[in-house]
């Protein structure tokens, strides 16, 4: 049997051999960095006893060892870990491997300090012995996915279809036309380009990511053995890696260069990077990375565009930014942003791929909280059988309610948020359903509320007076608030200590001990608490900015002038998750108050774009919950979004739309109005889907019926040039919109189907319930039809291509679009508009049909009851067989090919178990069946 080895405290944990990642080692490290974890502190006056052998005891100043043990002389302070066999303990800082570069050159002091940096997870609130429980990086890191556009226009067959393609004329149009969204790895998007833009919500993991890249980087220049392969599987190796935050380098260019000269290229950048080095107590010479760059050996991550807060200087970073990338095009070079933050002239330029993290899937969630659980079992109760069966005892409660309650599993999916689950669910019965509330009870925990509540006090801060949980977080709120009005993420620790004395000085009226206080205060919240942390030498911010946005928003909403103050900031980008939180922690004190933020908020006539104080509005409530705000609010809302989307984009428009008259003023515009509107429409689902109880103006529920329009009975005109011929078609009805992922997943729910492939878990892409479903094959719409007909009790149908056709063009011209014979990008969803994606059905009401159908042009290509043949049309050659397993026909053209291929003629076909992401149906209904027609 293996026995256990105790490995010595090294003095210079770079002197310790690195533990191998055994499945039974565990590791007990203390962290020099975040300044906690267990120490073993010895006594050089007095030599201590040491007693070994089977069964010793150490007795007043002895230290014992068992057979084969080491003995380690002096106290040790912190929880005693025993470990069982094979297993290793290192006690110390957790050594860093320098096997490939001589540890004191000045590239070995480099790596050493990225590692460091970046080797811990930041957020912790867990406790052992009155110190944080680290748990490394590498440890709990979960792969990201992300979307990505992927192009086919490329070989140019898709070119090729357009130059040759005769209208009506028998060709398989290529499915991907143009480029697809697929859900790939992060480190997919990573290999696949050299300059990448990582986009997401706040807390989506974005800089967990680049700091995991930092980490494995690093690590793979100091010890060799291929890491980036075996943790990234990218074939390269030998970078050098470089973390830094935009935020500071857009502070740099602030002070030392106010004024955009024009042409600053990329050695501004470098001058900055050994400014911020020098900052961190890293001294390298101005050359230090030149060779890694000419060579292109340099991996340069720029976090946090979204962080610089003046549009201005974040347009100014875009085009420094491109500059280094054009300079150094080998490197590669990854940017980060939150999706709101990155827009207009701050986006970067072509050489720039850009990938969306996506949330992660319940698969992701077990992953995560199994290692977060294991972790904290072990730094908390150490190696064994009781911490595992703890931790998962843990894990299943945990997941049992994320998986049980959508309010709580939409928060779960966010990685930051889960990380906060983690910690509140520790001590509830019941999990918070709403953010705001998450994060207060997050707060307090990390305050130590729970700690406090057993006792396990600290030294006092205040010296004869109590300053509680709630006084440190009241100082915090000050603190935050402050912060957010300058626009900062950061203070420089003179400026915080200064803060902090007054603060302590307005209590004592002593300037000696409110600067002792401030010091003890300092120390408690960034080594006890994790919330402040030291960002770089001399500088402190929040441990995430979510953290400084939740406690301004405390602050703010608890001002007597709350609504003045709040819409003071309302029409600014790095003021919108304050906003959010501001509504959801009113929403837990005044039910009035709350209602009345909104409703001004959304009744604020100026806003910096289209829709964005009734975007904001509709968030709002999305985050509160419609119980949460006064009666008449939630219709108030969707009457109103309802009404704006309504309007057509072209015409007559006046009043508050005046605007669209000038779409024409260049496709710039008319793709930011209609990006505009994209966000409106996804505002409104939001509200009147899901946990909201509403309902889309295109289905009913509780089956998801459609909204029918009524088409006569009639003949009309169907096909193109020499194909065009009259043809007659019974009454029926038709789906005004194509089905929508709302609808399916209603189908999904209630017969276990298989949903589409891109969807976790059973839901539907984040943010796209009214968007059509896509994905499906000729085979799963039929099945659908089934099922909502027996539901129904009506012979529900895909349409024949004589019934979709007659929808689009009416009965009484040869129009070649659904409104008439001239394309007007501002009607459909296709190529023309750039947008590479559905959008909720229902967005293009001046794109309407004569009998009212929307969406028959662009968006999905929808499948049609009938089989490939040739025109003219003939209902009874064949072509309506149920049972043949040949190509079906597709109608109306998609998101992403041209215009030519939404006209009302124009036809598409594939096998009945083709699925891409531009396939969806819409349904008919009659009173007869095909046997009958």
């Amino acid at each position: 049997m293996a026995k256990p080895i105790i490995r010595k405290a090294y003095e210079n944990a770079n002197d310790a051999p690195r533990p191998s990642a055994h499945p039974s080692t565990v590791i007990v490290y203390y962290s020099s960095v975040m300044g906690v974890g267990p120490k073993v502190q010895g006594n050089n006056e007095t030599p201590a006893t040491v007693n070994k052998g089977s069964g010793s005891i150490a007795t007043q100043s002895s230290v014992a060892a068992g057979a084969e043990g080491v003995a380690v002389g002096g106290n040790v302070e912190g929880p005693v870990i025993v470990a069982g066999n094979g297993s290793t303990i290192v006690i110390g800082d957790a050594p860093i491997a320098m096997t490939a570069v001589q540890r004191d050159s000045k590239l070995g002091q480099y790596l050493s300090h990225v590692i460091s940096r970046n080797r811990y997870l930041q957020l912790q609130g867990i406790r052992s012995g009155g110190r944080l429980v680290n748990i490394e990086l590498e440890h709990i890191y979960i792969t990201l996915k992300a979307t990505r556009t992927r192009s086919f226009a490329a070989d140019g067959a898709w070119l090729e279809q357009e130059q040759h393609l005769a209208p009506g004329e028998r060709h398989k149009l290529d499915a991907r036309m143009g480029s697809e969204t697929v859900t790939v790895k992060v480190e997919e998007a990573l290999a696949e380009h050299r300059h990448l833009v990582v986009l997401g919500d706040p807390g989506s993991g974005k800089t967990t990511f680049m700091r995991y890249l930092a980490l494995c980087y690093a690590r793979d220049r100091a010890e060799g053995g291929n890491i980036i392969n075996r943790r990234l599987g990218l074939d390269e190796s030998g970078y050098l890696p470089i973390l830094l935050p935009l935020r500071n380098l857009g502070a740099y260019l602030q002070s030392h260069y106010p004024r955009d000269d024009g042409v600053e290229g990329h050695a501004r950048l470098l001058e900055f990077l050994r400014v911020y080095l020098h900052g961190e107590r890293i001294e390298v010479p101005d050359d230090f990375f030149d060779t890694e760059l000419a060579e292109g050996r340099v991996l340069m991550l720029l976090d946090g565009m979204d962080e610089v807060g003046d549009f201005d200087l974040r347009r100014r970073l875009a085009r420094l930014v491109e500059r280094f990338a054009s300079a150094y095009s080998r490197c590669r070079v990854v940017v980060t942003s939150r999706l709101v933050g990155y827009t207009g002239a701050a986006r970067l330029g072509e050489s720039f791929a850009t990938t969306t993290v996506q949330d992660f899937s319940l698969s992701d969630v077990q992953q995560f909280l199994t290692h977060w659980h294991r972790l904290v079992a072990i730094g908390q109760m150490g190696p064994g059988d009781a911490g595992e069966h703890f931790a998962v005892q843990q894990t299943q409660s945990l997941l049992e309610a994320i998986r049980t309650n959508p309010r709580v599993r939409e928060l779960a999916i966010n990685p930051l948020m889960l990380t906060v689950i983690a910690l509140v669910h520790r001590d509830r019965v019941k999990l918070p359903e709403r953010r705001a509330e998450l994060y207060a009870e997050a707060v307090d925990v990390l305050l130590g509320k729970w700690e406090e509540a057993k006792g396990l006090g600290e030294a006092a801060i205040l010296e004869n007076s109590v300053f509680d949980n709630i006084d440190r977080r009241l100082l915090l709120q000050s603190i935050a608030l402050m912060m957010h009005e300058s626009g900062t993420k950061e203070l420089p620790t003179a400026d915080l200590m200064l803060i902090l004395t007054g603060a302590f000085f307005s209590r004592t009226g002593d300037e000696r001990a409110a600067q002792r206080s401030a010091s003890r205060f300092l120390e408690v919240i960034q080594e006890r608490t994790g919330l402040l942390v030291e960002a770089g030498l001399g500088v402190h911010r929040f441990s995430h900015l979510t953290f400084q946005e939740y406690l301004a928003a405390v602050e703010a909403a608890e001002r007597e002038d709350y609504l003045d103050y709040t819409l003071q900031h309302s029409l600014d980008p790095f003021w919108r998750e304050v906003i959010l939180l501001e509504a959801g922690y009113l929403s837990t004190k005044h039910q009035a108050k709350t209602t009345r933020l909104i409703r001004r908020i959304a009744e604020t006539e100026a806003e910096p774009e289209l829709f964005h104080n009734l975007t904001l509005a509709a968030e709002c409530v999305r985050d509160v919950g419609p119980q949460r705000v006064e009666a008449g609010l939630m219709d108030y809302l969707v009457q109103r979004l309802r009404k704006e989307l309504d309007r057509p984009l072209r015409g007559k428009t006046q009043g508050r739309l005046a605007w669209l008259t000038k779409i024409t003023g260049g496709e710039a515009k008319r793709k930011q109005v209609i990006r505009r509107r994209l966000a409106a429409a996804k505002a409104l689902s939001r509200i009147t889907s899901g946990n909201f109880g509403g309902s889309s103006p295109f289905w009913h529920p509780p089956f998801g019926e459609p909204v029918w329009v009524t088409i006569p009975a009639g003949e009309f005109w169907m096909g193109e040039g020499k194909e065009s011929h009259p043809i007659a078609v019974p009454a029926f009805k038709i789906a005004m919109t194509p089905i929508t992922n709302a609808q399916y997943q209603l189908y999904v729910q209630a017969t276990g189907a298989q949903p589409p492939d891109h969807w976790q878990d059973g839901q539907p892409p984040k943010d796209t319930l009214e968007h059509p479903v896509t994905r499906v094959s000729w085979d799963n719409a039929c099945a659908y039809c089934d099922w909502l007909g027996n539901i129904l009790g009506k012979t529900v149908s895909l349409p024949t291509e004589a019934e979709w056709e007659k929808a689009a063009r009416g009965d009484r011209d040869q129009r070649s679009y659904p409104w008439g014979d001239e394309f007007d990008p501002g009607n459909a969803n296709t190529a023309e508009l750039g947008l590479g994606e559905t959008t909720p059905v229902g967005l293009f009401p001046s794109g309407a049909s004569p009998a009212g159908c929307l969406d028959m042009a662009g968006n999905v290509w929808e499948w049609t009851h009938s089989l490939w043949r040739d025109l003219p049309y003939q209902p009874d050659d064949g072509r309506e067989d149920p049972a043949s397993r040949n190509d079906r026909v597709l109608r109306g053209g998609a998101f992403n090919p041209i215009s030519r291929y939404a006209r009302c003629s124009a036809r598409n076909y594939y096998g009945p178990d083709s699925r891409y992401d531009l396939f969806g149906f819409r349904v008919v209904v009659s009173p007869f069946t095909f046997s009958d027609r």
